[in-house]
């Protein structure tokens, strides 16, 4: 995505690119605290799990799996202002 964006900057193209990786320094999976699920085996009525994942197939995969929690779409939030600050259309 970044690589995209700066190719469009080099056409003239006002672009912007916010790298959310240091919002998640720390609060990935595993972190202290996480803002991304890890391996979701528990399923909701939402889900709908069409992939049949080798050794996983048995426990069902949640589509929350590997997504953002609350705390992570606001860190991506964060990102998406901090980015846009003082960008006029």
């Amino acid at each position: 995505m970044s690589s995209a964006a700066l190719d469009a900057k080099a056409k003239g193209i006002d672009v912007r690119f916010g790298d959310p990786r240091e919002n998640f320094r720390d609060k990935g999976i595993c972190g202290i605290p996480e803002a991304i699920h890890g391996l979701v085996g528990t399923l909701t009525d939402s889900d709908n799990p069409i992939k049949n994942w080798p050794g996983l197939s048995s426990y069902g995969l949640s589509a929350r799996s590997f997504h953002p929690k609350i705390a992570g779409a606001r860190l991506y939030a964060d990102r998406l202002q901090s980015t846009l600050a003082g960008w006029t259309l």
